[in-house]
């Protein structure tokens, strides 16, 4: 098989795609390979044939003309066409940056603007398109009022009492909001008119204390009074800063005094016999890793304030292994809307031709720090960054997800600077 996968980054107001694909041939050992750009595709012929009187070459040409004069479409054992026509226009003889390294090829294109004009204008439309920003709205499991027992997700040992009943179900705001702003006075109702030299209420760390029948939730997490959870795991969690079931030791949250943090990935909600989780899913086979793509697609959209192009988003999931250890994924959003062709697995049936689909990702940049470092510091410090906490579910397959999406880059483009290229939901 001449082609195993086709990814295409598409930029259409930078009027550029970036193609990378994966053979089944190494080119490191023969590489009588001919690429012809065309308006509508792209064709890839491979020649087998090691005796004919003619040199292999390492680069191949895009224009048209010239490659007729290479070979002839008989000598071609192995054609393949890229059909672009549903998706964009490419500008013939547009060709850079070409690479073949092993068994990828990747090159640059130029495309030809949307909405009509040259490469040197372009006419835009006076229809301001609504923004296509992804991520579902989160859809709650859990009713005011309603009877229900929390359960562990790995072995279904009930952590909650018998029978837990909220009264309020409220969203929280953002991690990075100052929850002393909350508040027009400190908590102590001390009505002080003058200046005091002591340090004021809003400079301290103002702690949520949920009441008994209080459901606080956000993101992919929720936190709740722990008088709600079981006398056992209250006392086996008693001197512990990580949240753990006390039958599989599973890592299902955090603890700060009375108040405990629970993951909608690690726990589960038990009503008239039917479990089910937190927050709906579409996939329940894997909610560590939507948990973990819709964390960062909300954090980015809080970032973006509503604005379709604005500078790149930093994130940093943090995750507490123990009680005097974090692990750190750093997150440089580049692209938060960008429109990805692939190839469809079931079109290389025929291996003539490939059949592109489209879709919007998320690229990033990420890097792994397993402590605090200058770099995490610097980080965490600025207030330009979003910080979050995570599930350790969560960040073990999120970051298994990412290393996988970065595949689809050659290893030549993967890493840059130190950090590694990769996309969500891809």
């Amino acid at each position: 098989m001449l082609i195993e996968d086709v990814f295409i980054e598409l930029r259409s107001r930078l009027r550029s795609c970036n193609v990378f694909i994966t053979t089944g041939v190494d080119f490191t050992k023969n590489c009588n390979l001919k690429i012809s750009i065309q308006a509508n595709c792209i064709v890839l012929n491979y020649y087998k044939d090691k005796d004919r009187n003619v040199k292999s070459r390492r680069d191949s040409i895009s224009s048209e003309e010239s490659l007729s004069e290479w070979w002839s479409d008989e000598e071609g054992e192995v054609s393949t066409m890229i059909p672009f026509q549903q998706f964009c226009k490419i500008i013939p003889n547009s060709m850079s940056c070409l690479k073949i390294e092993k068994r990828t090829i990747s090159f640059r294109l130029l495309t030809e603007p949307k909405n009509g004009g040259n490469f040197y204008k372009e006419l835009l439309s006076t229809n301001n398109p609504e923004s296509s920003t992804k991520g579902n709205s989160l859809k709650l499991n859990v009713n005011a009022g309603e009877e229900l027992q929390l359960t562990c997700g790995n072995c279904c040992n009930v952590v909650s009492v018998k029978r837990v009943k909220f009264d309020r179900i409220l969203e929280l705001p953002t991690s990075n909001l100052d929850m002393s702003e909350w508040f027009c006075h400190g908590n102590g109702h001390g009505h002080s008119h003058g200046h005091s030299h002591e340090e004021s209420p809003q400079t301290s760390n103002t702690i949520i204390k949920p009441n008994k029948s209080d459901f606080l939730y956000r993101l992919t997490y929720f936190v709740v009074n722990n008088t709600i959870l079981s006398d056992k795991m209250n006392k086996f969690n008693a001197t512990r800063p990580v949240y753990h079931c006390n039958r599989c030791l599973a890592w299902l949250g955090l603890k700060d005094k009375d108040t405990v943090k629970l993951f909608n990935s690690e726990i589960r909600i038990t009503r008239k016999d039917i479990e089910s989780v937190i927050f709906a899913h579409k996939n329940e086979q894997d909610i560590h890793t939507d948990d973990f793509i819709y964390t960062i697609e909300s954090m980015t959209k809080e970032f973006n304030l509503g604005f379709q192009y604005t500078v790149m988003c930093k994130l940093v999931l943090e995750c507490t292994v123990s009680a005097v250890k974090k692990q750190y994924l750093l997150i440089w959003v580049m692209d938060k809307e960008l429109q990805v062709l692939r190839s469809d697995v079931l079109t290389f049936l025929f291996e003539d031709r490939i059949h592109l689909e489209s879709t919007s990702v998320t690229k990033i940049l990420f890097k792994v720090e397993l402590s605090m470092n200058e770099e995490v510091e610097s980080w965490v410090s600025d207030p330009g960054v979003v910080t979050t906490e995570i599930s350790k579910g969560m960040f073990n397959n999120g970051l298994a997800h990412l290393e996988k999406m970065s595949q689809k880059v050659p290893e030549r483009f993967r890493n840059t600077n130190g950090y590694c290229v990769s996309y969500l939901k891809v």
